[in-house]
């Protein structure tokens, strides 16, 4: 899952959301039975998968970040597996800009010495300074414009303002205007931050991240008198060409196609197990138990995402390649990320509202089967799902409300829950059993083959 920076982990305002009492009740049952595509999924296949994107990030340098080895590999695996189950598979090219941090240091030299754990931005450029004094805003602790500074001369100077309000790119922008060399912004809670620009730009000035509480020991050191710090911070910044990999069924109406999807992606911190390899296993262990059953009513399509984390950057350009009809023929989309919390933390948000179309119904009923807790999530823009729901395709999917190794090194394989793995995989498997025959809980009609002769419903 993308850092939260252009968009909240935080769930919407449960006013915001339909209530599970205004989901429509489930249409006349599947004469297929889901219900066997549901019993299908295997927990050990679904470890196996999850072992191999380890692997594929430990034998790489520790991570899957697009444009990487790890990501290379990871591609690798779902390709091989998604083809020994006699799958087709599209590898979907596209550009991005890379950013690795070469070199980074950042150490207070006054009225203390001592190092400062810092993150950087991505899509920060580099900086260096000496002896840089600190300067924060006067009045506004966020530094969302230039103004919030007073008139200030930041020149030679590094800003120090609190996350909050506006994207992280305003904040650098506006410390870049009135002169900073570069700009450091303090969580708002406890804790680190981690987080992007969203875009590559000329304009921004050197960004980094620093926990809440040290930002506060800062404000309250610069509230008796000057701060002064060193920063030496090496960008790499280049294009680089990634894949999304694609792969359907060969029956079906492709006129009303349901599709599932996940980021198969991680972050340079670490090797990405909740983020997102769960989401990438469970999205491969359904397709692959679906490839061996009868025909299809309708084109069931399963995407794996590139370079999700650094800005939804591989299902918007999916997005955007499709003609209007082509969008018009997704019934449905289905976003599987980060789907195995730990088990002390495993209540898992079921993405919800006017553009899910009741289709979430299906997700919550299998987990309620499973006795797994469950909560609503509205639109954060915050996962690959957001592209189709600008495009005004209907959208659903599951996500971890929280994750405390979140985008650290330690999102490993100690740190997931394989019941909440399967629990999540079994669930985007019963709407799957379900709407590849029939959709007609969210559209109100009753699917056809490629022959056009009606189902029954």
């Amino acid at each position: 899952m993308r850092t939260p920076t252009t968009r909240s982990l935080s769930l919407l305002a449960a006013s915001t959301l339909l209530t599970t009492a205004a989901i429509p009740a489930l249409a006349a049952p599947n004469p297929n039975n889901p219900d066997k595509l549901v019993a299908a999924i295997d927990a050990d296949s679904l470890w196996g998968h999850m072992e191999a994107f380890y692997a594929a990030a430990e034998d790489n340098g520790g991570n899957r970040a697009a444009g990487t080895p790890g990501y290379d590999a990871s591609v690798d695996y779902v390709v091989g597996e998604l083809e020994a189950a006699g799958y087709d598979v599209e590898l979907q090219e596209f550009e991005f800009t890379y950013t690795e941090t070469l070199r980074q240091e950042l150490r207070q030299t006054s009225p203390v010495e001592r190092d400062l754990e810092s993150t950087v931005f991505t899509y920060s450029p580099s900086g260096q300074a000496d002896e840089a004094e600190l300067a924060a805003p006067s009045g506004d602790p966020l530094g969302c414009t230039a103004d919030a500074y007073g008139g200030a001369d930041l020149t030679g100077q590094i800003a120090l303002v609190s996350r909050g309000d506006c994207p992280f790119a305003e904040k650098s922008l506006a410390a870049a205007a009135v002169g900073a060399e570069a700009v450091i912004i303090y969580n708002n809670t406890d804790g680190a931050i981690n987080g992007t620009l969203g875009a590559p730009s000329d304009d921004y000035i050197a960004t980094l991240g620093v926990s809440g509480e040290l930002g506060q020991e800062l404000v309250a050191q610069l509230a008796d008198g000057p701060v002064t710090v060193d920063l030496d911070l090496e960008q790499l910044v280049e294009q680089r060409t990634t894949v999304n990999v694609l792969a359907e069924t060969a029956t079906g109406r492709d006129d009303n196609v349901v599709m599932v999807g996940a980021h198969l992606d991680g972050v340079p911190e670490g090797p990405g197990m909740n983020d997102n390899a769960s989401g990438a296993a469970a999205t491969l262990e359904i397709a692959k138990r679906l490839a061996p059953v009868n025909k299809v009513n309708n084109t069931v399509r399963f995407a794996f995402w590139g370079a999700e984390e650094i800005g939804l950057l591989g299902a918007d350009h999916y997005v955007s390649e499709l003609s209007q009809a082509e969008r018009d023929a997704i019934a449905i989309y289905v976003n599987l990320d980060m789907v195995a919390p730990q088990d002390h933390q495993n209540t898992l948000g079921v993405l919800q509202g006017d553009f899910s179309l009741g289709a979430e119904r299906l997700l919550i009923d299998q987990l309620e089967a499973d006795e797994h807790p469950t909560g609503p999530a509205g639109n954060g823009n915050n996962s690959d799902y957001a592209p189709f729901v600008a495009a005004g395709i209907p959208a659903t999917g599951l996500l971890s409300y929280y994750d405390s190794n979140y985008h650290t090194a330690q999102d490993d394989l100690d740190n997931v829950s394989l019941t909440s793995l399967t629990h999540s995989a079994r669930a985007v498997a019963a709407l799957v059993g379900e709407f590849a025959y029939h959709t007609s809980l969210i559209n109100d009609t009753c699917s056809a083959g490629r022959s056009g002769k009606p189902k029954d419903c």
